[in-house]
């Protein structure tokens, strides 16, 4: 069970890290237009962020509390 809250916080933090990468401006490196594919990207990550926290939170929602 420890590897799938590994994987879950893994997600999370490609999740975060796509959106932050996605969100910044500038051309790439040989310089021409990215924006597409980083507004892409960050969609993507967003996805992936949303799915880690939805699984948290139906985790928290269905532990056997005390």
């Amino acid at each position: 069970m420890t590897y799938f809250w590994v994987g879950v916080g893994l997600v999370l933090v490609v999740g975060i890290g796509l959106i932050v990468w996605g969100s910044m401006s500038g051309p790439g490196r040989s310089g021409e237009d990215v924006s597409a594919r980083r507004s892409r990207q960050a969609q993507v990550g967003a996805g992936m962020a949303g799915l880690a926290l939805l699984v948290l939170v139906v985790a928290y929602l269905t532990a056997p509390w005390p």
